[in-house]
C-alpha cells in the first residue's frame, strides 16, 4: 500500500507584487547613484572637457533619451525580470538579446565593482582623516562593502530599496548643502569661457560624453523589477 505524500512543495521564485513606486523609484536611483556623480563623475567630465563640461552633459542627455523612449514603450508593454534583454529579444531577435543581456551583466558587474572600490577608498580616507589610516587593508573595506550590499538583498528587497533611497537622499541633500555654502560664500559669476567653449578638444570631449553617460545610466535597472513591482505595467514607465 502506497502512503500518501505529506512533503510540501516550496515554492521558488521571486516576491511578486511587494515593491510599490517608491521602492522601484529607489532602485532607479540607486543605480544612477547622483552621490558618485558628484564626487567623480563631474570632476572627471571637467578635468576631460573643460569649459565644455555642460555642452558634455547636454549630447549625453540628449542621447540617452532616445533610450529612454524605447524603453518606455516596451515597460508600458510587458513587464519581465529579464530587463532589457527580453526587450531587445523582442525587438532584434535572440542573438540581438543575448549580447544586450551579457553586455548588461558585465555593465552591472563593473558598476558594483567601482561603487565598492569607492567605498574602500572613501573609508580610507575617512580613518586616515581621524588619524588611524594605513591601519586596514582597503582589501577588508571592499570585502565588508560586498557583504553588507548582499546581506540586505538577500534578507529584503524593499528593506534594501528604501535603505537606498534614504542614503541616496542625504547624500544629495549635504552637497547640496555644501554647493550652497560654496556659492553664497565666494558669490556666482558668469563664467564666459563656457560659452565660448575656450579650449575644449574633441578627443577631451568625447571622454566627457562617455563619462557623462556613465554618470547617468541606472534608470533602466527598475525594468529588472518587473516581477516584484506592484502594478509595474503603470509605476515601471513612470521613471
Amino acid at each position: 500500500m502506497q502512503l500518501p505524500l505529506t512533503a510540501k512543495v516550496k515554492a521558488t521564485g521571486l516576491r511578486t507584487n511587494c515593491l510599490a513606486y517608491p521602492e522601484v523609484l529607489a532602485q532607479s536611483i540607486a543605480l544612477i547613484s547622483p552621490t558618485m556623480t558628484a564626487v567623480l563623475i563631474i570632476p572627471l567630465t571637467f578635468a576631460s572637457a573643460g569649459p565644455g563640461a555642460w555642452l558634455a552633459y547636454l549630447f549625453a542627455t540628449v542621447m540617452l533619451l532616445f533610450v529612454v523612449f524605447n524603453l518606455n514603450q516596451f515597460a508600458r508593454r510587458s513587464t519581465s525580470p529579464g530587463s532589457m534583454y527580453a526587450y531587445i529579444g523582442r525587438g532584434l531577435g535572440a542573438r540581438g538579446g543575448v549580447l544586450s543581456g551579457w553586455a548588461l551583466l558585465w555593465a552591472y558587474l563593473f558598476i558594483g565593482i567601482a561603487g565598492m572600490n569607492g567605498f574602500a577608498i572613501f573609508c580610507d580616507q575617512l580613518l586616515s582623516a581621524l588619524g588611524f589610516g594605513g591601519h586596514i587593508p582597503p582589501i577588508c573595506f571592499f570585502l565588508l562593502s560586498g557583504l553588507i550590499c548582499w546581506s540586505l538583498a538577500y534578507k529584503d528587497i524593499r528593506v534594501s530599496a528604501i535603505l537606498t533611497l534614504i542614503l541616496e537622499g542625504l547624500s544629495v541633500l549635504f552637497i547640496l548643502a555644501l554647493a550652497g555654502v560654496v556659492l553664497f560664500g565666494h558669490g556666482f559669476t558668469v563664467d564666459t569661457a563656457q560659452t565660448t567653449l575656450k579650449g575644449v578638444t574633441a578627443p577631451g570631449m568625447s571622454l566627457a560624453v562617455v563619462a557623462c553617460i556613465f554618470s547617468l545610466v541606472g534608470f533602466e535597472s527598475a525594468t529588472a523589477l518587473g516581477g516584484e513591482a506592484k502594478n509595474p505595467l503603470r509605476n515601471i514607465p513612470v521613471l
